[in-house]
């Protein structure tokens, strides 16, 4: 999605490109939340493709060819100084609050919550098994942190919730139990063991120390060691509930991952 409209461009010289939403703006804006986020190739490769390209998917060593990954190919900088192509985001010029938003939709269009296992928001992410589930602990191996915390910031700079409380919250869902991964592994054709071992390689030794074979202790965040002191008066954090999910809803990968829930 961040080539096509770019290649469309530069085909019928229309310079502006003008996106919706941005990954980016709900947590740290193009490289702070004082920077308006805007598309361009660096953003894509540091930020989407973690540094690579197309282009690096051609070797010697497979039978990949230019012509299969073509359409994948961003236009180059001539091409695209000629027609001088530039794309931004409405996010930089309207309020984006997801909550706010999410409870619109609510309100306006019906819109489906859903609780889930690992975070109190019942807005983001609903209609995946594996986003807020496998994805999340998968992110909590890696980074030491998972979804929990980024919402919680959210909420922290929207005045909703007091640092304090946030960090009480994070340390009662941080290490929670990722849901579904026997679905996911039936998928692939594995047993859980199996996926527990691969996930186990890609935990980050800053945050995480190996007890045993199969058993590691958290050493990261001093927070989900200890209960933090909250203000008098709290903030407290509301989330409309109006769905919950089929136990025995068809199970999906690719597509939204829940279907008719």
């Amino acid at each position: 999605h961040s080539v096509f409209p770019v290649q469309i461009s530069i085909r019928y010289k229309i310079p502006l490109i003008i996106w919706g939403a941005h990954q980016g703006l709900e947590q740290v804006g193009m490289y702070s939340h004082h920077d308006n986020v805007e598309m361009s190739r660096r953003y894509r490769k540091d930020h989407d493709l973690m540094g690579l390209e197309a282009e690096n998917l051609i070797s010697s060593s497979d039978n990949l060819t230019e012509g299969d990954v073509f359409q994948y190919f961003y236009p180059d900088d001539y091409e695209l100084n000629k027609v001088g192509t530039r794309g931004i985001y409405l996010g930089n010029f309207l309020r984006w609050d997801v909550k706010k938003q999410h409870e619109k939709m609510i309100k306006y269009y019906n819109y489906k919550t859903c609780k889930t296992n690992r975070t109190i928001d019942c807005y983001d992410y609903v209609d995946s098994f594996n986003y807020m589930n496998l994805h999340d602990r998968i992110k909590l191996y890696k980074h030491g942190y998972s979804k929990i915390t980024d919402q919680l910031c959210r909420e922290i700079r929207f005045k909703r919730i007091d640092r304090n409380s946030a960090l009480n919250i994070a340390k009662q869902y941080e290490k929670k139990k990722s849901l579904y991964e026997k679905n996911f592994c039936e998928w692939l054709n594995i047993d859980e063991n199996s996926l527990n071992y691969h996930l186990d390689t890609f935990r980050n030794k800053f945050f995480w120390k190996q007890i045993d074979v199969t058993k590691w202790k958290f050493e990261g965040l001093s927070y989900l060691n200890k209960r933090i002191a909250t203000k008098k008066k709290k903030l407290k954090l509301s989330y409309i509930k109006n769905s919950k999910i089929k136990v025995n809803a068809k199970y999906i990968i690719y597509g939204k991952g829940i279907k008719d829930f």
